[in-house]
């Protein structure tokens, strides 16, 4: 009888090399993951919301005052679309009802995820407090609607603000 002797198989075996291609190739996809996460983020949002936030954060007890004078004066605004092609109607109101008279208006549409698209809209006034805008060249989709109004020529910005968000079908 001859004795044989097993001689092992390096057939399958894991090797340093091999757990250091795992490894390197492991870290390389999360890095590739990340790197495109991370160029995303950075091409679609552009940061701030609102231009000068930080000039605005130090006005923000104005704005506060501004908000009470509003609501102590019982001003208000409707705000809503109609027709086919979508037009938006603004109807300014004092506390009585009767149409609210201001000297300059102003109205901003903001979209939501995009602020390129963001424009600022003429409006027509109707009479009455009342004042029109077309907007058939919008694109479809959710809006912010801004209004701005000057009640007080001799003081200084917009005593009225209103807003909404619309929806172009």
């Amino acid at each position: 009888m001859s004795a044989q002797v097993a001689v092992p198989s390096t057939k399958g075996q894991l090797k340093g090399w091999h757990a250091l291609l795992w490894f390197a190739g492991f870290f390389g996809f999360m890095f590739v993951v990340n790197g495109i996460f991370l160029w995303t983020a950075i091409t679609t949002f552009p940061g701030e919301d609102t231009e000068k936030s930080y000039a605005v954060g130090l006005d923000y007890n104005r704005e506060i005052m501004r908000r009470a004078h509003q609501a102590e004066a019982g001003w208000g605004a409707e705000i809503g679309l109609t027709g086919s092609v979508p037009q938006l109607h603004i109807r300014l109101t004092q506390a009585n009802g009767d149409a609210l008279p201001v000297s300059g208006t102003r109205l901003q549409l903001r979209h939501p995820a995009n602020r390129a698209l963001d424009r600022v809209v003429e409006l027509t006034p109707v009479g009455g407090g009342e004042y029109t805008a077309s907007l058939e060249t919008l694109p479809l989709g959710t809006w912010s609607v801004q209004f701005s109004a000057d009640v007080d020529p001799a003081a200084d910005g917009d005593e009225f603000k209103a807003s909404r968000e619309i929806i172009i079908p």
